[in-house]
């Protein structure tokens, strides 16, 4: 469903009177209302996980001699919401990923404590750490010596339904619980108890149903001895 049709959709699910409407744009009074609610419940369900599946994406880009840092906009990225840590992989520039290898992760105090710290400060070498730094910048170790390519995937920020043709980056059979979601909203404004029953219920069997679909697999380890 685009935006349109989910607060047509929410209009019909509260119970809400009058014809369906033609368009999402300008709207007044409840109806406005009722857009509101629904752009506001795809924010809700998008930002209540922060590694939903739907909001990972790839990305590449070459590091730069003797830089350490590099934040979101340096990586080419413009939705950037934050980093998968576990993603991280380096290769020479222009070898066709022949001497890739992955980068383990380390926390930033710990980072900060080895690599910008006395004589690693100016050591320069093929990264093979990655950090994250308080702002969200990407902290390689050691400093590249040379180019190198960077790839790894990030997770995009919240994306906010405008258009009427918009459609929400989920899929289709779960779709409807942005609809639930405004519900909610509605009979909290509306004081309609029955609407917020049907709301939370089918919002909360439709969310457990999309957590098991769209979030990453738990792998349990060896059990120990």
């Amino acid at each position: 469903m685009n935006l349109l049709q989910l607060v047509n959709q929410t209009r019909v699910e509260c119970g809400v009177s009058g014809p369906t409407l033609a368009s999402a744009q300008n709207l007044t009074g409840e109806s406005a209302r009722i857009l509101a609610w629904v752009q506001q419940a795809w924010i809700d369900v998008q930002t209540s996980k922060e590694d939903w599946l739907f909001l990972r994406e790839p990305f590449e880009f070459n590091t730069v001699a003797q830089q350490w840092e590099y934040t979101p906009a340096n990586a080419g990225l413009t939705n950037f919401g934050n980093w998968k840590r576990d993603s991280f992989r380096a290769s020479s520039v222009n070898n066709l990923y022949r001497d890739e290898q992955l980068m383990n992760y380390m926390d930033w105090t710990t980072y900060r404590n080895l690599y910008l710290y006395a004589n690693m400060r100016n050591t320069y070498a093929r990264p093979v750490v990655v950090s994250i730094t308080p702002n969200k910048d990407l902290a390689f170790g050691s400093t590249p010596d040379q180019a190198y390519t960077i790839v790894g995937e990030y997770y995009t920020q919240p994306v906010n339904l405008s258009a009427d043709t918009d459609i929400p980056g989920i899929p289709d059979r779960f779709q409807m619980i942005i609809v639930y979601r405004a519900m909610m909203y509605y009979a909290g404004y509306e004081s309609a108890p029955e609407v917020l029953s049907r709301g939370d219920f089918e919002y909360r069997r439709l969310y457990s149903r999309m957590e098991i679909d769209q979030l990453p697999t738990i792998v349990s380890g060896p059990p120990s001895d």
